[in-house]
């Protein structure tokens, strides 16, 4: 009994002994990367209607891999307000902001909402625009 204690205790004490835990490190090799850019309240165009606004901005860093496969994200910071930034698409005050985005451009558009008929171009504000990389899952 003894012989068949000492065996597995031997047996025991190898296999902790030898087998070990595998440190896996994990890094974001897709990192994302973010930009900023000026827009004055005077680079809006206006559509017939009066009621939309519209600036497009070149972006020569939004290439075909972002486009295809990347994630495009588009914040706002308004000169009268720096204490933080807005996600888009928002309703922001009287406007409605979305974005649009093809390779090397970014559309942003104000549509009008307000309620005193009387619409106005944006005022100035800083975008940030930041795109992430992601792997082709396939589809």
């Amino acid at each position: 009994m003894k012989r068949l204690l000492l065996a597995a205790l031997i047996g025991t004490a190898a296999l902790v002994s030898f087998s070990s835990c595998k440190k896996e490190y994990v890094t974001n090799y897709l990192p994302g990367v973010s930009y900023t850019t000026q827009v004055a309240s005077s680079s809006w165009a206006v559509d017939n209607s009066g009621y939309s606004f519209s600036n497009e901005l070149d972006f020569p860093e939004l290439d075909a891999k972002y486009f295809d496969y990347g994630h495009v994200g588009v914040a706002v910071k308004f000169d009268n307000d720096q204490s933080y930034f807005i996600n888009v698409p928002s309703a922001i005050g009287p406007y409605n902001y979305r974005v649009e985005y093809k390779v090397g451009k970014v559309y942003l558009y104000a549509d009008y909402v307000g309620s005193d008929n009387n619409p106005v171009r944006p005022t100035n504000m800083l975008v940030k625009v930041t795109l992430t990389d992601a792997d082709n899952g396939g589809n």
